[in-house]
């Protein structure tokens, strides 16, 4: 499907948009780790969200560790890409208002056409977060947070000409941030030898876990770094270990 196709669609996977690519000097995140504030592993980036009217990403779409959620299935949720941080140098996706205590509260995305509505809770669960970790919030800007969070539960929002009119969703914000994370879990080493090679090409990859999909990927990473793969099939595994 031609990406015109996609201009009567409010928001679109990046994974279903052949003609869009991302700029050049902006790192594909597809496949990188999320890092919560605590510095435990949150999940994966599954693919992006993008605009299609204006060709702007609006949320990093993240394949949560079912732990969190006390579920024997992975749990998807959207953070919109202004309230995330690159840390290129080991490849992860830095979040500062969500960790592994907060993210069970997290809304969760059930898959299909975007609701405005999951739009509105997840932009009101960080103004939550900002109004709960700024020391100096005032009172009004206390009442404006209330009202944002208190609506009629039978009403329907609809997203305003403005709604992504803020640093929440400015993806230029988040392509320049360089964020360190020192804080980092300790995950197991592969070594990889011809034979992983050869499945690496030839098997049909299905991670069954967040966590494996993180295995996985990085697998493909040391593989392409030694040369063993080339970028061509590099992208094509690591699309298929995300199950894109």
């Amino acid at each position: 499907m031609k990406d015109n196709d996609f201009r009567n669609e409010r928001l679109v996977e990046l994974s279903a948009m052949k003609d869009y690519k991302i700029a050049k000097d902006n790192p594909d995140v597809l496949g990188w780790r999320v890092v919560g504030a605590d510095g435990e592993s949150l999940g994966i980036v599954r693919d992006l969200i993008v605009d299609p009217k204006v060709m702007k990403a609006r949320y990093l779409s993240v394949v949560a560790d079912r732990k969190f959620f006390n579920t024997d299935n992975d749990q998807h949720m959207l953070v919109p890409i202004g309230v995330a941080a690159l840390d290129r140098s080991s490849k992860k996706v830095f979040l500062s208002s969500i960790d592994s205590n907060t993210i069970g509260e997290y809304p969760v995305y059930q898959g299909g056409p975007i609701p405005e509505d999951y739009e509105y809770a997840v932009r009101d669960t960080f103004h939550r977060s900002q109004r709960d970790i700024l020391p100096g919030t005032t009172e009004r800007h206390s009442t404006e947070f209330e009202e944002a969070l208190h609506h009629d539960k039978d009403t329907t929002r609809h997203i305003s000409d403005d709604f992504y009119n803020d640093e929440t969703f400015n993806e230029d914000r988040f392509y320049t941030s360089n964020q360190e994370v020192h804080r980092d879990r300790t995950y197991p080493a592969y070594s990889h030898t011809d034979t992983d090679l050869n499945d690496v090409r030839n098997e049909d990859i299905k991670p069954k876990s967040v966590e494996d999909s993180i295995a996985t990927i990085e697998r493909l990473e040391q593989l392409r770094e030694r040369g063993s793969l080339t970028e061509e099939e590099f992208i094509l595994l690591k699309k298929r270990a995300l199950n894109l």
